[in-house]
């Protein structure tokens, strides 16, 4: 009990890593998740974000080209990558001034 031992802390590091992969030696292997998915999951991946989008917007935005979505057959497919980098650059900062300059713009206009 009244052994100490003192070790640089690379070292200490080093025996610690190892007493511990001890204790998991199971390896366990990454997730990887699949990165397509349907109309459905989509909706489903954009509410876990906070995106609530209805079907029928969905379908919408899929019509005009203003999502990104590839077809499988009869099906459409998104990219998982592709759909939340969309919605990120779907959101804007509450307080924008590009918004409040163009609001300024616009009132100055009627007021001539």
């Amino acid at each position: 009990m009244n052994n100490i031992i003192v070790a640089e802390e690379d070292k200490f590091r080093a025996i610690v890593h190892e007493e511990v992969s001890k204790l998991f030696h199971t390896r366990q292997e990454p997730k990887t998740e699949i990165d397509t998915m349907t109309l459905s999951g989509a909706l489903v991946l954009l509410a876990e974000y906070g995106y609530i989008l209805s079907k029928a917007k969905l379908y919408k935005l899929t019509a005009s080209g203003n999502i990104p979505c590839r077809k499988f057959g009869q099906k459409l497919v998104f990219s998982r990558k592709d759909i939340l980098s969309w919605a990120e650059n779907q959101t804007k900062p509450k307080n924008d001034r590009s918004d409040v300059l163009l609001t300024l713009a616009r009132s100055a206009r009627r007021k001539k």
